[in-house]
């Protein structure tokens, strides 16, 4: 199964998320699980923001090597699941011709992009619940 985790620079959040359900896939033992990330406005080859890199470190979670990714309809095709970390996020995929079957939304998840190291912390925090939910559903289609 393949998930799209989609926000909007694919520098903060969509990294995040799928590095942490990556991690959390891993301790699942669901092997068969391919995880990425592309951002709706996204610029190509940006490493993720430096405290997106930390805040993962913090729970052995490695973005180092995160070059973000503008996502295309080659990305929405091949994804089984897409992950949007909000509403607004969800509404850009469907118009850009995503099934509304293959679209997840995370919840509303605030974005950090120039805020402090606390502020990327909580949304840490924010994505580890919703990716919690989210893998209770993938597991049950596995």
């Amino acid at each position: 199964m393949k998930i799209l985790f989609v926000c909007t620079g694919n520098t903060c959040r969509s990294p995040m998320a799928a590095g942490m359900f990556a991690q959390l896939a891993a301790r699942e033992k669901l092997f068969s699980l391919q995880v990425s990330s592309a951002g709706i406005s996204a610029l190509e080859g940006k490493p993720a923001s430096a405290n997106a890199v930390q805040a993962c470190r913090e729970i052995g979670v490695d973005l180092e090597r995160h070059s973000s990714h503008r996502l295309t309809g080659s990305d929405i095709a091949a994804a089984d699941l897409i992950a949007a970390v909000s509403p607004t996020h969800a509404y850009i995929l469907e118009q850009a011709g995503a099934p509304k079957g293959k679209i997840y939304v995370l919840g509303d998840i605030r974005d950090p992009f120039g805020e402090d190291l606390d502020a990327y912390r909580a949304c840490r925090e924010e994505l580890s619940a919703a990716l919690g939910i989210l893998m209770q559903k993938v597991k049950s289609h596995v």
